[in-house]
């Protein structure tokens, strides 16, 4: 398809109000065929000038060579375009910088290409700063320190001109000079009085900070480094043209104890080094990702896994961290050698074989938000037998009392003791395994609890075997067979009974009221537990009745709201019975239980304080499970400190307990907490990890709620690129998920950013959100974004698109009921605003119509302040009749109204009057 000159220009204007990255550069690449096909030739160039800095600002920058070079030698030709002299002129820095980036470029282009700047910007009357600036570069670049002071001294004494980098960048690379010297107190002095200043380049203030991140550390500035890693990454996670800046980060994180921390970002960002801007990126990546991993296989052991997640057509992959640590130091030092091959010196070698062998300069820097200032618990290692017997004794010890951390750290120094078993060792490991797995796996518990059913058999240990029938059967029950299932466990249970052990008899009988309820037979299962409850109490052991009790409760809860009450009496007793054993872990748990049910009967400062008893139990599991449901409780209380507070140790708890998914949804809470507490800063840091954790667990959902949140904390923190990118994304989210009301709330909190300075662009979003809420039958929603979208095109001029927008949203206004305030107030909303578009238009009759209409049903809601607002529109409206007699009493009765902070107001109101 041909395209005519105009055509060709708004794609091209089209093209580069996309953001930058491969959206961008394919339009600008088809752009430039489209002027191709004109012949044009101003129009050929001024494509190619435009896709030379697309090229280079989307993470492409080998493209942008050629185009450079063709328009550098049209204007030589004297068929440039003098608008774009300038242009011109300040693509010579970084193409210069990318040259240096590619090692398949012989230095001597780049030393070529310098000589030919120089001479541009000395024939153009321009400072020499920026040519010293770039022959700074390329002499650190190979090593060449003296070539590089005095180039840097030179830059530092030239005056800046209209060609110097912004005032953060320049600096940024002067503090990259002196880092290089390893002057990092210079480094840090002279980024200071930078970032006091205000940084409006799209590359700041992230880069200088990432740039400052070793100097911090390296002078003991540990607070700034933090802060700087927090506010940097953020503006970063997302531009994949930053791969550089994510490796400073990553090599940060391994630098200050925060290796966990940077293996999340390796695995975030590992696509990304598939695609690298140029090679140089990727070796930085590479070697700081070697870095990483060093630190973590010596702490997690060198087979721990290291998650690709997919990415683009690459599929996930898996990797040990000691494996990948070596394929990542191989890649890097390939790519160094190919730089050292082509600049004649080892510099770019001797660094990365510097990176990869760097120590932590702090054992452990806290990083960011209230995740990582919780305080980790120090879990007291229990003091264990030596042999295998002892071993087993004390997990089943600590098992039966609902320690499991205590267990499975028994359990792990049985498996170290003795690694083959046999026997009714076997035996018992297998039973311990089943208990250990039988919330995440139980299909494999109860292959376990039957394995070991067959053992205990074979040694002779009846009772034990038909416990780990009743078990397996449970399991059955719960799974593939439940019918057999049930058959099996009666007939289990009865060979207990007829075995005469009266606890695990009255146990056995607890698990059948279970397997009952399961199955769908309340009645039964009610008989069984009091049966259960009978022979518990025969025994006179506490901690026996305690468990039926607990049990019973939790089955009775489960059969309405009527049975509330009953429950909670049967949580309680159990609690009772707990204390009075001894068994501070299953009292915490049935302490739980009955917060939430007595959550359930409407009693929330009861639940609040049972959850904080909860908490002090022992053990990072059931410690963090209870400050998590114990935050989540808080929020709904408003007592939104202490959720700050709770759920922040929560993750830390759950973390240390290995419980990942669960540290999840406790993150996406907080996240919550930081919101209601105006904590824009903690918000971004807990969402950004809560929601990559949630899509690695699958909750696409959660995910999505919690990235809601996210919009919000970018927004706060004046980031509205990376607030709209989500939100857009969001949108596409639950446009699949079939959710159009959730369509309209993602298209009107955009609108709400885009109509600071883009009302066009809101205008569109408002009525994309109006036309979602349609459909969804959100009739006040609707009317609201269609006014606004009519107010948007007011704003910007467009008189038609406004008044017809005006025009929908007063068809929807007529079929709403307007009985509730909220209905009420959005009423008013359009009477006001429509008045205000009218009178534009020049229809002062029809707006001043509105306007009294606006004026009255404000007074009627009470809304005094607005009545004053719509009064004084009303009186303007009459000015502009020429009705002044009629104006002066409406306007001298509202500025008596208006509130005195009202300044603008009231001093217009005034100079009205005082025409009049």
């Amino acid at each position: 398809m041909n395209h005519t000159e105009k055509q060709v220009r708004e794609n091209l204007w089209a093209a580069l109000r996309l953001p930058y990255g491969r959206a961008q550069i394919a339009a600008i690449e088809d752009v430039v065929r489209q002027a191709d096909a004109t012949g044009s030739a101003a129009l050929r160039y001024e494509t190619r000038i435009h896709a030379t800095n697309s090229f280079q600002q989307g993470g492409e920058p080998a493209k942008a060579f050629v185009p450079f070079s063709w328009c550098l030698a049209a204007h030589d030709r004297g068929e440039g375009d003098p608008r774009y002299d300038h242009d011109l002129l300040r693509y010579f820095k970084f193409v210069i910088n990318s040259m240096t980036r590619f090692p398949e470029i012989p230095l001597a282009r780049a030393t070529a290409a310098l000589d030919d700047m120089e001479r541009r910007y000395r024939v153009a009357g321009h400072s020499m700063s920026p040519v010293h600036q770039h022959r700074e570069l390329v002499a650190r670049h190979v090593g060449d320190r003296a070539t590089a002071a005095e180039q840097f001294r030179l830059w530092c004494a030239a005056p800046r001109g209209s060609l110097s980098d912004c005032v953060g960048c320049e600096p940024m690379d002067k503090v990259g000079h002196l880092s290089w010297l390893g002057k990092h107190e210079e480094a840090v002095s002279l980024a200071a009085p930078v970032l006091t200043g205000t940084l409006r380049c799209r590359e700041q203030p992230q880069a200088i900070l990432s740039e400052l991140l070793v100097s911090y550390l390296k002078t003991g500035r540990l607070e700034e480094a933090a802060a700087a890693h927090r506010q940097a990454y953020r503006a970063i996670r997302v531009q994949e043209d930053a791969l550089w800046a994510v490796s400073s980060h990553i090599a940060f994180c391994a630098l200050s104890g925060n290796h966990a921390r940077g293996l999340e970002l390796v695995e975030r960002h590992f696509g990304w080094a598939d695609e690298p801007p140029a090679p140089m990126d990727e070796m930085a990546f590479s070697a700081a990702a070697a870095l990483t991993l060093t630190r973590v296989a010596e702490t997690a052991g060198p087979g721990a896994v290291v998650r690709r997640p997919a990415f683009r057509e690459r599929p996930a992959a898996e990797f040990a961290a000691a494996e990948l640590r070596d394929l990542l130091t191989e890649r890097a030092l390939e790519i160094a050698g190919r730089f050292d091959t082509r600049n004649g010196t080892s510099e770019q070698g001797d660094q990365i074989r510097a990176l990869l062998a760097a120590e932590p300069v702090v054992e452990y820097l806290p990083l960011s938000g209230p995740v990582r200032r919780a305080v980790k618990p120090v879990v007291p290692a229990p003091s264990l037998p030596d042999s295998p017997e002892e071993l087993a004794a004390a997990a089943e010890r600590a098992r039966r009392r609902s320690e499991d951390d205590t267990a499975a750290v028994a359990w792990r120094e049985f498996d170290a003791v003795c690694p083959d078993p046999d026997g009714a060792l076997l035996a018992r490991r297998l039973d311990g395994r089943g208990f250990a797995r039988s919330e995440t796996d139980p299909v494999g518990a109860g292959e376990d609890w039957r394995r070991a059913a067959e053992l205990f058999a074979a040694t002779g240990d009846e009772v034990r075997r038909w416990i780990s029938t009743t078990q397996a059967a449970l399991v059955r029950c719960m799974t593939d067979a439940p019918e057999e299932g049930f058959a099996e466990l009666t007939a289990a249970v009865e060979q207990l009974a007829i075995l005469g052990d009266s606890e695990q008899h009255a146990r056995g009988v607890s698990r059948i009221a279970t397997a009952s309820a399961m199955l769908g037979r309340p009645g039964d299962a009610e008989a069984a537990f009091t049966r259960a409850r009978e022979l518990a109490e025969q025994t006179g052991d506490p901690h026996l009745l305690a468990d039926v009790l607990s049990r019973a409760a939790g089955f009775t809860a489960s059969q309405g709201e009527d049975r509330l009450a009953a429950a909670l009496d049967l949580a309680e007793r159990s609690i009772e019975l707990y204390r009075v054993a001894d068994i501070p872990a299953a009292m915490a748990e049935t302490q739980l239980l009955a917060a939430r049910l007595r959550v359930g009967s409407g009693d929330l400062e009861g639940a609040y304080a049972l959850m904080g008893e909860a908490a002090e139990a022992h053990g990072p599991t059931l410690r963090g499970r209870a400050l998590h449901n114990r935050g989540r409780l808080a929020t709904e209380l408003h007592k939104h400190d202490e959720a700050w507070t709770l759920l922040g140790q929560a993750v830390a708890e759950l973390s240390v307990a290995g419980l990942t998914t669960e540290a999840a949804y406790a993150k996406a809470a907080l996240a919550s907490a930081c919101l209601a507490l105006d904590r824009p800063e903690d918000l971004a840091d807990v969402a950004e990890e809560a929601s990559d954790e949630l899509d690695r667990i699958g909750d696409a959902k959660e995910a999505a709620q919690t990235r809601f949140l996210l919009s919000k904390a970018y927004r706060r923190l004046g980031d509205n690129t990376q607030a709209l990118e989500l939100l857009e994304s969001l949108a596409g989210y639950c446009a699949r998920d079939e959710n159009p009301a959730g369509v309209g709330q993602m298209r009107s909190a955009a609108a709400e950013i885009l109509s600071e300075d883009r009302d066009d662009l809101a205008a569109e979003s408002y009525i994309a959100a109006a036309e979602a809420y349609a459909e969804a039958k959100f009739d006040l929603d609707e009317l609201t974004c269609r006014r606004l979208a009519a107010l948007s095109w007011h704003w910007i001029g467009d008189i038609e698109l406004s008044l017809a927008e005006l025009a929908k949203a007063e068809d929807r206004a007529a079929a709403l009921h307007a009985e509730e305030p909220p209905a009420r107030r959005e009423l008013a909303m359009l009477a006001y605003d429509g008045a205000r578009i009218l009178r534009y238009a020049d229809r002062f009759p029809e707006a001043l119509t509105r306007a009294e209409t606006a004026a009255a049903s404000f007074h009627a809601n009470g809304d005094t302040l607005q009545a004053s607002i719509a009064e004084v529109l009303r009186g303007q409206l009459l000015v502009d009749l020429d009705r002044p007699a009629e104006a002066k009493p409406v306007l001298t009765a509202a500025l008596r109204t208006l509130p005195s902070d009202a300044t603008a107001q009231r001093d217009q109101l005034e100079t009205l009057l005082a025409t009049l």
